[in-house]
């Protein structure tokens, strides 16, 4: 009876596959100057899920580090208007508030360990620095993330922010800039040794 009982959590734990949820902000550049823009994409990845699948639900904000701006928000584009998730995030400075989308099963293809692109949007440069994002779940929502199984009677599994990791972006004065504050402090040393 106990080896049957052994045997059966064997067979059990075997089966048993680990379920995960990735949500990464990439950049398309790792450093811009003063006034340039660089497009940020927000996606996310999943493994582990029975086939059919798919990424339910996206409740969160973008918090930046510092601020800069945003602009150019675009909507989800796996999304479900009829229940009343548009999916459009807001910009409010460098932050990217109330993205709330659902249903990203409608538009295909969705497929477990594929990227699926959420929304992107621009960001400008407009102080010397690093910009990282960090999610947290939106006013009002009960979670920030889920996945929910191929089956209509299956029951989403709900991920918390834990899982988001943000790319990093620099931005430094335009060398034009940084060339007329040199030239700038040889002409002031110039005159110095003239005095």
């Amino acid at each position: 009876m106990k080896a049957a009982c052994i045997i059966a959590l064997a067979g059990f734990s075997a089966g048993a596959i680990a379920q995960s949820l990735s949500v990464n902000l990439s950049f398309d550049s790792t450093s811009i100057g003063i006034g340039e823009t660089a497009t940020a994409t927000l996606s996310a990845s999943f493994t582990g899920q029975p086939d059919g699948a798919y990424l339910s639900s996206v409740n969160i904000d973008l918090i930046a580090s510092i601020q800069w701006s945003v602009s150019n928000v675009g909507a989800v584009a796996w999304n479900n208007a009829s229940l009343g998730f548009d999916g459009q995030g807001v910009a409010s400075g460098g932050n990217v508030l109330g993205i709330n989308a659902s249903q990203f099963s409608l538009i295909p293809p969705v497929t477990a360990g594929s990227p699926i692109v959420i929304m992107s949007f621009t960001v400008t440069g407009s102080a010397e620095g690093s910009l990282t994002y960090s999610s947290s779940t939106a006013d009002g929502a009960p979670f920030s993330y889920s996945v929910t199984g191929g089956a209509f009677s299956d029951q989403p599994v709900i991920y918390d922010d834990s899982l988001f990791s943000s790319g990093v972006i620099r931005i430094t004065p335009a060398p034009s800039a940084a060339a007329l504050l040199g030239l700038g402090g040889l002409g002031l040393a110039r005159r110095r040794r003239q005095s």
